[in-house]
């Protein structure tokens, strides 16, 4: 079987435990320059020479979390992605305090593996506040995720997918990704865990980024250049959300995409807009799939 690295990312053999412990970021003792410093390992996870990219983006928020207070939640996050991440690294989190004001404070997270630099983020914490109420709705015509059939795998994410919506008659999607996801366990009520693990899933774009092609696999290499994520309220990851992603425009080699968090009820929690790297390959990439991986024609993650 043929496969993307993009859908690789979500077919790894690993419990809920596992993940998150690799995207807890553990306290080192401050450098000559006093900034806080943080320490993660990469899992083994993924072929092709590179941890995927919500493994970055999680472990970087969690560094950027244990400087702030708990009380003190995270509402935007802005990323680039300098080099790969190798699978097994030790990657180092530097966090320097931008600003601390009343009602907002700023930091941003240098990552690097043995001196190089990875990944670097700008990510801002809102006290909470009373406003104005109004958010794009969830489409009508989504089904319930219990109405969708799942596949039983050792994965993290119980993931039920939708496909995307009706291609028009140019060509072009409403949505190129649909899909309800939820942890397969029961997490702790520590909000640091699922805002981790929801910036997480944020990447999980499958092949939804060229949808000319995205029902054909290991055609293209793909490259996250850089992801941005908004966090409108508080959310639990092992609860019912619907990833809508839409693929904006494919021009010079990159694509450009967003995509909309909305919990069981309606409610819009988070939104993430990403632009990455595609280039079609001369020759067509072969991935042996986990045995529990059927992806008969088009049923399979989009």
């Amino acid at each position: 079987m043929d496969l993307d690295e993009a859908e690789e990312a979500e077919l790894v053999s690993a419990t809920v435990g596992d993940l998150i412990e690799a995207i807890t970021a553990r306290p080192l003792e401050p450098g000559q320059d006093a900034r806080a410093t943080f320490v993660t390992t990469s899992p083994e996870w993924w072929i092709g020479g590179r941890t995927f990219g919500g493994m970055v983006i999680a472990q970087a928020l969690s560094a950027a979390l244990q400087s702030v207070p708990a009380e003190l939640p995270v509402h935007s996050l802005h990323g680039y992605f300098m080099r790969p991440t190798p699978p097994g690294a030790r990657t180092l989190h530097v966090v320097e305090h931008l600003r601390d004001g009343r009602s907002f404070s700023s930091r941003t997270v240098t990552s690097t593996v043995e001196g190089s630099e990875t990944f670097r983020m700008i990510c801002s914490f809102h006290v909470p506040e009373d406003g104005d109420e109004y958010q794009l709705p969830i489409a009508s015509d989504i089904p319930r995720p219990d109405a969708i059939h799942g596949v039983e795998a050792p994965v993290p994410f119980d993931i039920r997918e939708l496909g995307p919506s009706e291609q028009r008659g140019d060509g072009t999607f409403e949505s190129t990704r649909r899909c309800w996801f939820r942890t397969r366990e029961a997490l702790p009520d520590d909000p640091a865990v699922h805002v981790c693990l929801l910036a997480y899933f944020s990447d999980m774009t499958g092949a939804a980024f060229r949808p000319l092609s995205m029902h054909t696999w290991g055609t293209h290499t793909d490259a996250s250049l850089d992801h941005a994520v908004w966090f409108h309220r508080p959310a639990r990851a092992d609860v019912w959300n619907l990833f809508d992603l839409q693929t904006l425009v494919n021009a010079g080699a990159r694509a450009t995409v967003r995509a909309t968090m909305h919990g069981a009820d309606g409610t819009l929690n988070l939104s993430m807009a990403q632009e990455l790297l595609i280039r079609e390959l001369d020759e067509p990439m072969v991935f042996k799939a986990p045995s529990w991986v059927d992806r008969g024609g088009d049923d399979g993650p989009a």
